[in-house]
């Protein structure tokens, strides 16, 4: 009997039902949402991060926390390596996935918890702190740590990749630190840094660090090349939804979608920054002593500017803070180039000069028009990251309207494929002792094209110094075999001490190398 009133219970419901959709001409969806059923999750994607973004620009700010943990914040970078975290309890570690990942501990210089989710399935699920995945070696931790690490948070990740061995898997990612990170290409080691946004960067500005407070990361599939990462940036003057596709590989290539927000006006707003260091190169007397012949993570700035158009600035440690602002239109292209690859020029087996990646920028769509600044300050130490570039619009993100930029990033060896212009290779300055009036320099460049050339070639040289007239520079070109490299020498008898030079080479006046340009008189 009981069975018997289950059934027609069950009848009658379904009768309702029907009923119910005739007469009220319910959707599946509608009908789903009527009796709560969770109908098929949607895809997790930059939309969804967006709108999460939104939200969060309708709300007060409210900065991540801060973790000083005792006996762990304020030690030396050395110490903080001693922080290992354990490889067998890497994220996807026993899924076989070509992807795992690792996570940062608070310490050092870094305080600022963030988190961080793995989207399975296209739901995002929270990926605690565990003190347990960490070993410590020797550093004093106090009695109540382990109570206090109950609310402590990662401070960042690293991503692990088969990028120089098919059976092993090499970290060749890092997010870690405000809205920085860095990655690598086959055979490079760590340099130069990404950034997401530069905020009021300057000598006169109070600069602001936007953080990267939150990340979600795409469980890969077991055949994928790329992984994804999401993340949300937060600070008092902007929020931002930021999309990653990463693709590790002999060129690792970091496409970039970003949507801002503005909660305040900025003074200045810089888009794909990129952070460096330059302490000094073969022109340069070595700083404090030190042994090393040239020591930099990135020795130029190169932009395109289309049409075959190449730029090249040589990198300086100035005497005093100095910001260039280099117009530049619609930009097809930019970055910071290692250009010097040779050991002997570094002579440096630890840290190893000659292996940092250069980072060059290729735009996607038309960003309009706008200006690149480059940002170097002094330094003796070589941990200084004294150089950055940024990318500002004329016309600034209105307050609350959200403005996209797209890009990508190519952590490449040296210049793009596509500058098959001559380059220059190196410069030096100094006095000719047959003409010890006169100042003199000296520019090598190299290149396939140049290679090519007869040393009976006849080059013309195109010079322009801002302040020095064209009567009293004279010059020399002429073919090394030796180095198989053209030089040019520069002669002048100015007394001017701080001016800039723009200097190419012609053939048949038809220009074979990039602009050279450099601003003299004022580097250490």
């Amino acid at each position: 009997m009981k069975k018997l009133n289950i059934y027609f219970a069950i009848i009658a419901i379904v009768l309702c039902v029907l009923v119910i959709i005739r007469r009220n001409d319910l959707s599946f969806n509608k009908l789903v949402s009527l009796f709560a059923i969770s109908p098929k999750s949607e895809i997790f994607d930059f939309n969804t991060l967006d709108h999460l973004v939104k939200q969060k620009l309708n709300t007060k700010f409210t900065a991540t926390p801060e973790y000083k943990i005792p006996g762990l914040d304020g030690i030396s970078f050395e110490d903080y390596r001693q922080i290992e975290y354990k490889p067998d309890v890497a994220i996807w570690k026993n899924l076989a996935l070509p992807y795992q990942l690792h996570f940062f501990h608070p310490g050092h210089i870094y305080s600022n918890g963030i988190k961080i989710y793995e989207i399975i399935e296209e739901k995002p699920v929270e990926i605690p702190y565990d003190s347990s995945r960490f070993n410590f070696g020797n550093l004093p931790l106090t009695d109540d740590f382990f109570e206090l690490s109950k609310k402590l948070q990662y401070t960042g990740f690293r991503v692990h990749y088969p990028i120089n061995h098919k059976e092993a898997l090499e970290e060749f990612l890092v997010f870690q630190g405000s809205s920085y990170f860095r990655a690598l290409s086959k055979n490079q080691v760590y340099g130069l840094s990404g950034r997401g946004l530069a905020i009021n960067t300057g000598p006169d500005n109070k600069e602001e660090f936007p953080i990267f407070e939150s990340f979600y990361i795409k469980r890969p599939e077991k055949n994928d090349k790329a992984i994804t990462i999401y993340a949300i940036m937060n600070s008092v003057s902007v929020v931002g939804a930021y999309e990653f596709y990463i693709l590790p590989g002999e060129v690792t290539t970091i496409d970039i979608r970003a949507k801002i927000y503005l909660r305040k006006k900025i003074k200045r707003l810089g888009f794909s920054p990129i952070t460096s260091m330059f302490l000094y190169g073969e022109s340069n007397i070595p700083i404090l002593g030190n042994i090393h012949p040239e020591i930099h993570d990135s020795d130029g700035l190169l932009t395109y500017l289309g049409e075959n158009n190449w730029e090249w600035r040589p990198l300086i440690n100035p005497k005093k803070t100095q910001l260039t602002k280099i117009p530049l239109n619609h930009p097809v292209g930019f970055g910071l180039i290692q250009r010097d690859r040779k050991f002997k020029s570094y002579q440096d087996e630890k840290l190893k000069y000659h292996l940092r990646p250069s980072l060059w920028v290729e735009p996607k769509g038309d960003w309009g028009k706008g200006n690149l600044y480059l940002l170097e300050f002094t330094t003796n130490l070589d941990s200084d990251d004294n150089v950055t570039i940024f990318w500002e619009p004329v016309i600034p993100p209105n307050l609350n309207e959200g403005y996209e930029i797209q890009y990508k990033l190519s952590y490449t060896e040296k210049s793009p494929g596509n500058h098959t212009l001559g380059k220059s290779s190196s410069y030096y300055k100094g006095i000719d002792p047959l003409f010890p009036k006169e100042k003199m320099l000296t520019l090598y460049f190299t290149g396939e094209n140049l290679k090519s050339l007869d040393p009976k070639t006849l080059l013309t040289a195109n010079i322009r110094n801002s302040l020095i007239p064209p009567e009293s520079i004279r010059y020399k070109i002429e073919k090394i075999p030796e180095l198989d490299q053209w030089r040019l020498q520069i002669w002048h008898s100015s007394s001017i001490e701080i001016s800039e030079w723009e200097v190419y080479l012609e053939h048949n006046q038809e220009k074979i190398t990039e602009t050279w340009i450099y601003r003299d008189g004022i580097s250490k």
